[in-house]
């Protein structure tokens, strides 16, 4: 139950944070490279624009979602000394 409910929260840690943020950059930099060539040699912009938006959905859907994998290196927290 405590897995369901940490996925549920969407807690993901700095590492993963830093991965998102790489993932983005690759894919939707991937994505514009790919949807400007396709575009260009077909010569129609539609291809441009559906293939961004597709590469854009694929990024929100590998990058929103708190994956498991975005949360592999924990903090270690102190425990609290004597309360107040």
């Amino acid at each position: 139950m405590d897995q369901l409910q940490n996925v549920i929260d969407g807690f993901i840690d700095f590492e993963g944070q830093r991965l998102a943020e790489q993932l983005t950059t690759v894919l939707l930099g991937l994505a514009g490279i790919v949807a400007f060539l396709v575009g260009f040699v077909m010569k129609d912009l539609s291809y441009t624009v559906w293939i961004g938006l597709g590469g854009t959905a694929l990024t929100v859907l590998a990058v929103v979602p708190p994956w498991p994998m975005y949360n592999r290196n924990g903090l270690k927290w102190l425990p609290v000394e004597g309360g107040q």
